[in-house]
């Protein structure tokens, strides 16, 4: 009978006399709850799936970078327009002499009869100043630049819309990837509770001498192991919404609140793609399209610098000179420049040479790209028939196994089926449930992965 006690008593109740003591220290000595202290000093975050996206396009760092890099070939287009405006300067200058020279110089003093004298003339000032305008008239290479800037400035536009369909696509991923952490911890907790009912089940049965004592040190075992599982699984929780936060682009601490729950995936309701639709829909290639068209004005502003610009030349001059020698005039001037550069020394050469090598780079990357985005859409098309049909598997699975499992603990309890039995019956319907939780998340993300494959645009991939 002692053994039976020993059998029966497990160490939950040191367990629970430890935690008693450790309460009672925290309310004598006045430090407040952990949980307390944690709200108090982070605060919680309630987030919705587009809240989260919301924030994501504001604060993501490869978004913030898109934009930069825009921002940038807004400015390239706009500085490559000098070459056919105008450009009018304004110079002003203050003029002083001091010299020797001014100092002694022989003059006549008027008069009858003039007579003869040296004079100090000092320092002489004066102030000048002048207006010039330049208008190109005829500039092949800086129109050709300056439609080389705007194919660039699209290409920028359609990188930008790109990268946030794929910070979308992130999103999405991780949000969910959060809310599957979760309900996997409240599957490990389903696990525990039911290792726990097997537990107290063989408990009763060996006070009963019903079963033998390794029955209970078995389901004990099984106790221990789910306990380890719970911890895992709510690590997990943990550093999805460390890689959801990393996504969002915010430095906040605070405790994220996930409203939105994993929709049901949607199985494909049309056919295949079609290749044309696919390689016109894409921004990253309409990107590199654009890129293309870039590079060819690229070619043609370098096989423009030899031929000759033509400007429209002004300019207009005053000068003001102080007394002695006490004078002031003005000036304009209105030219027609021809300016003509045949050879260059081989940088016009060298600039051809490169410009024809980025472009055919350039038309090479769009190719492979374009049989990679092919691949990707049919790919990603057979993968969301697959999860789908998978994730549909999967639930009718977590039905059989907890069907199985609710017949083997009947069985255990009559005596029909041993404590082997009933832990494979426990694991099994666990795994089936850990693999619905994952498939479900997989076709989710699959149907997503397809949208951005196809054109990145709402295709209908979530509910």
């Amino acid at each position: 009978m002692v053994v039976k006690r020993q059998l029966s008593s497990p160490n939950d109740q040191r367990t629970s006399g430890l935690y008693r003591a450790i309460l009672g220290l925290l309310m004598l000595s006045g430090i407040p709850a952990i949980g307390a202290v944690a709200e108090s000093n982070t605060g919680d975050m309630v987030l919705s799936l587009d809240r989260a996206l919301e924030m994501a396009r504001l604060e993501n760092p490869r978004i913030a970078i898109g934009r930069a890099r825009r921002a940038s070939a807004e400015g390239a287009r706009v500085r490559a327009r000098q070459g056919f405006s105008p450009r009018l300067t304004l110079d002003a200058y203050y003029l002083r002499l001091d010299t020797p020279l001014l100092d002694s110089i022989p003059s006549f003093k008027p008069g009858l009869p003039p007579v003869f004298v040296r004079r100090d003339f000092g320092a002489v000032e004066g102030n000048i100043a002048s207006v010039e305008l330049v208008q190109p008239l005829v500039n092949v290479g800086a129109w050709n630049a300056h439609r080389q800037a705007g194919r660039a400035l699209e290409a920028a536009e359609h990188e930008l819309r790109r990268n946030r369909q794929e910070v979308e696509l992130a999103v999405i991923e991780a949000y969910f990837g959060a809310q599957t952490a979760r309900r996997q911890v409240e599957a490990e907790h389903k696990g525990l509770d039911t290792a726990r009912r097997a537990l107290r089940q063989t408990e009763v049965g060996f006070e009963q001498e019903l079963v033998a004592p390794v029955d209970v040190l078995s389901a004990r075992t099984r106790v221990s192991e789910m306990q380890a599982r719970v911890a895992a699984a709510e690590a997990q929780v943990v550093a999805a919404h460390a890689i959801l936060h990393r996504v969002l682009g915010t430095d906040t601490d605070a405790e994220l609140l996930l409203t939105d729950t994993i929709p049901r995936p949607r199985p494909p309701v049309h056919e295949a793609p079609l290749r044309h639709e696919v390689l016109s829909g894409r921004n990253d290639l309409q990107a590199l399209e654009e890129g293309v068209e870039a590079a060819e004005y690229g070619v043609k502003r370098a096989r423009a610098a030899w031929l000759p610009d033509l400007n429209l030349y002004a300019r207009y001059d005053r000068v003001d000179a102080s007394d002695p020698p006490g004078f002031n005039d003005t000036g304009w001037l209105v030219a027609v420049n021809l300016h003509w550069t045949p050879f260059a020394g081989f940088s016009q050469v060298g600039a051809l040479t490169e410009a024809e090598a980025a472009q055919a780079e350039t038309r090479a990357q769009l190719r492979a790209l374009r049989q990679q985005a092919w691949a990707e859409a049919r790919t990603e098309y057979a993968t969301w028939k697959a999860e789908v049909e998978g994730w549909q598997s999967a639930g009718r699975g977590v039905d059989h196994a907890e069907g199985a499992l609710a017949l083997t603990e009947a069985r255990y309890a009559e005596g029909l089926d041993d404590i082997t039995a009933l832990l494979r019956a426990q694991a099994e319907e666990l795994a089936a449930r850990t693999r619905e939780i994952k498939a479900r998340f997989d076709a989710l993300v699959a149907a997503e992965r397809y949208r951005l494959a196809v054109s990145g645009e709402n295709a209908g991939g979530l509910p």
